[in-house]
């Protein structure tokens, strides 16, 4: 019967209902997804800039005027820092979410 009442959410005597240990989040799966995440949608944005349609109202030619999109050079470079950010993000947003409330014991 204990392992029905497990099964079902319930504590089994002698456990708490509330649990004390709270894992914290991950750093290497949130910066692998962050950055991916932000690398590709640099790479779907740097690609529709290359539309003729979008040149004239897309957020990188206007932050960036200078650049010539059409060059790989750039596109790379973006690619590599959007990545890079990824990883920023998620070394300082984890660790601070571990420090101040997912790993508690």
């Amino acid at each position: 019967m204990s392992s029905n009442a497990a099964q079902a959410g319930n504590p089994s005597p002698g456990q708490s209902a509330h649990p004390t240990h709270r894992h914290g989040i991950r750093l290497v799966p949130l910066g692998l997804s962050l950055s991916t995440f932000l690398a590709i949608s640099f790479a779907l944005c740097a690609v529709a800039n290359l539309i003729p349609a979008l040149e004239s109202i897309h957020v990188l030619s206007a932050l960036y005027p200078a650049i010539d999109w059409t060059q790989p050079a750039p596109l790379i470079a973006g690619v590599f820092w959007a990545f890079g950010t990824g990883w920023y993000v998620a070394l300082v947003f984890g660790s601070l979410y571990n420090l101040f409330g997912g790993a508690r014991k």
